[in-house]
């Protein structure tokens, strides 16, 4: 589903479905799993009308995929959503021609927009290192922009001072942004909210604080098995009843706070695992997960297991 920068604006008004990668046990990608994954996601109530979809991001393992791959994953996406549910292509990349190259491939195949991440294999202690890179693919592609701010892999959190910059490009329309203070998120509402659609990074675990912050929606990995409580927090909060966003949000907490403790112990790798376990209980499709992210042991399954009867799941 081809969208216009302002159209894309406008549509991160909602959740941003943060898609994993279902791979084979050989390590292959499964686009059959992939395709059952999408679906529960669609019979779960996210659509067109409410959400968007971002594929071949952090989350769906990017970095451990081949360009040719990633374009396999948007082909994939598009073909099985069929225009349902608005595709965002992740660009994350550690050079800015790859970026482009994805970029420009989403453009042709009639994606909604991409998302990337600046540099991140040495820390861009420079503001003009982050400038320099978001200059060259908004330079390079007609479509809408979301910028990505993620302290965790950066190892920087994206000034102010580079953002207020970077909204004056008429294609940065959003921005997922990971900042680890929540004060920061609430001052990158008030400098660039104006023009650039600012979604909470950080998901279910700050909503509906992040609302409250102004924040235009959230991304959601959670939508992956839980699809139609993403929709149920999205419905209560646009409706302003944050206090039914609240109840519902925080029916999740075992599962935070299990992810919270795997973070502690494996990092995101295991987080990722996590999730895709716990994809596969539901019904879905998480598939296995491709190295160097390595599929949970026993002891953590039996873990998993129980936060999901937890949940009511």
């Amino acid at each position: 589903m081809f969208m216009t920068p302002a159209q894309l604006r406008e549509q991160l008004h909602g959740v941003c479905v943060i898609s994993i990668t279902p791979f084979k046990e050989n390590g292959e990608f499964d686009p059959v799993g992939y395709e059952k994954n999408l679906k529960y996601i669609l019979a779960g109530g996210l659509d067109s009308s409410n959400a968007t979809i971002v594929v071949g991001g952090s989350t769906g393992e990017c970095g451990a995929m081949r360009t040719e791959e990633r374009k396999e994953v948007l082909d994939c996406a598009l073909e099985v959503l069929d225009g349902k549910l608005p595709v965002i292509q992740g660009c994350n990349s550690t050079s800015v021609k790859e970026s482009i190259e994805l970029a420009q491939y989403a453009q042709d195949k009639g994606a909604a927009g991409v998302m990337a991440l600046s540099p991140y294999y040495y820390p861009a202690k420079d503001e003009e290192c982050i400038y320099a890179f978001y200059k060259e693919l908004a330079e390079s592609t007609d479509m809408g922009i979301l910028l990505y701010n993620n302290f965790e892999v950066m190892n920087i959190d994206i000034p102010l001072t580079v953002l207020k910059r970077l909204k004056k490009f008429p294609n940065v329309v959003g921005i997922k942004e990971c900042t680890p203070a929540f004060f920061k998120m609430t001052r990158v509402v008030q400098e660039i909210g104006d023009t650039v659609s600012v979604v909470n990074g950080h998901g279910e675990f700050l909503e509906p604080y992040a609302g409250l912050a102004g924040c235009a929606g959230f991304i959601s990995s959670m939508s992956n098995f839980v699809p139609e409580r993403a929709v149920a927090i999205w419905n209560a909060r646009k409706a302003g009843d944050y206090a039914k966003a609240k109840e519902i949000r925080d029916t999740m907490v075992p599962y935070m706070d299990l992810a919270s403790r795997f973070s502690a112990q494996g990092g995101e790798y295991k987080v990722i695992s996590m999730l895709k376990y716990i994809t596969d209980l539901v019904g879905s499709c998480g598939g296995w997960p491709r190295t160097p992210c390595v599929p949970l042991n026993e002891e953590d399954k039996a873990q998993v297991r129980e936060v999901l009867k937890a949940i009511g799941k």
